[in-house]
């Protein structure tokens, strides 16, 4: 019986693995499913030396950085790719590894489709329950001094110093002293 195909969509940008750490999700991964093509979301071949020799070798895909993956924490160009992969429909799973956007939208996309979708990260984030299952990366596979980006601490702003309120303007503390007295109104009123 022949092994379910799964495409891997990784995001190298938002989980810092190294290349031997990811090495070894692919290989893990192996075991339960034929892993067809990889490809690299936020590649920059200067900063991420170590994959290009692994990316070349397998003929995987890259993208670079985009400023949409900013502005929404998920880079366009996978979401994208998740609407062709569920258009096609030749694949059984897709392993995703996104940063911290809404990815509620592709799961239930690809879902709706029949194709498995499994959450690849260090811990399970709050979109977790909507995948299919969730596959553990350790944190040695993650870069030198690179903490997990499971959950940020929130940062305590300082409160903003008070000011004494401006003095108001002459004309306008005349049109209030005018506009305050019912007396002009009830002069003109209708009975």
């Amino acid at each position: 019986m022949s092994k379910p195909k799964m495409i891997i969509l990784a995001d190298i940008g938002a989980l810092r693995v190294t290349c031997v750490g990811f090495k070894q999700i692919v290989k893990n991964l192996e075991s339960k499913f034929d892993v067809v093509t990889v490809k690299f979301y936020r590649y920059v071949a200067k900063r991420n030396r170590d994959f290009n020799e692994y990316i070349s070798a397998n003929g995987f895909e890259t993208s670079l950085p985009s400023a949409s993956c900013r502005r929404n924490k998920l880079d366009s160009r996978q979401v994208i790719d998740v609407a062709d992969i569920a258009a096609v429909g030749n694949i059984d799973a897709v392993g995703l590894i996104t940063g911290e956007g809404d990815v509620l939208p592709m799961v239930n996309l690809l879902k709706g489709k029949g194709i498995d979708v499994y959450d690849i990260n260090v811990y399970e984030g709050k979109y977790t329950y909507a995948y299919t299952g969730f596959i553990a990366v350790p944190t040695s596979a993650l870069r030198e001094g690179y903490a997990a980006p499971a959950t940020k601490a929130a940062v305590k702003k300082a409160p903003k110093p008070v000011v004494a309120p401006a003095r108001e303007n002459a004309y306008v503390a005349e049109a209030k002293r005018i506009v305050s007295h019912n007396d002009l109104f009830n002069k003109y009123r209708r009975k």
